[in-house]
């Protein structure tokens, strides 16, 4: 069996994790097309999350994780620590759809851009 020591191996697994990163990183690139850049991309992520939001309000007994993702995004969720029943009476209240209709607007302007 051949032997090396455990820099050699250190350096191997090294380069082995280098080369497979950088090929992923190519993939990504890829599947990314053409004329988007990686801001678009984020655009275009957080705009399906609003919409989708916007959709389940009111459809369901609880606030679905795309509501939940929102009001943690918006700092929300977190700092004012609310429990998830809380969360769902956030999404009642007719000022929801309206901040979640402005934040889809203003994306969909930023995207133009």
């Amino acid at each position: 069996m051949g032997a090396c020591s455990v820099e050699q191996a250190m350096v191997q697994i090294i380069d082995v994790r280098v080369t497979t990163a950088r090929q992923l990183m190519q993939v990504t690139d890829q599947e990314r097309g053409p004329h988007r850049s990686r801001e678009q991309v984020r655009i275009l992520k957080d705009s399906g999350t609003l919409k989708a939001a916007f959709m389940t309000v009111g459809k369901t007994r609880h606030a679905s994780s795309a509501t939940m993702q929102c009001l943690a995004e918006f700092g929300l969720f977190h700092d004012i620590k609310m429990t998830p029943q809380d969360a769902h009476h956030v999404t009642l209240c007719p000022r929801w759809k309206i901040v979640l209709s402005a934040m889809i607007q203003s994306h969909q302007n930023e995207f133009a851009m």
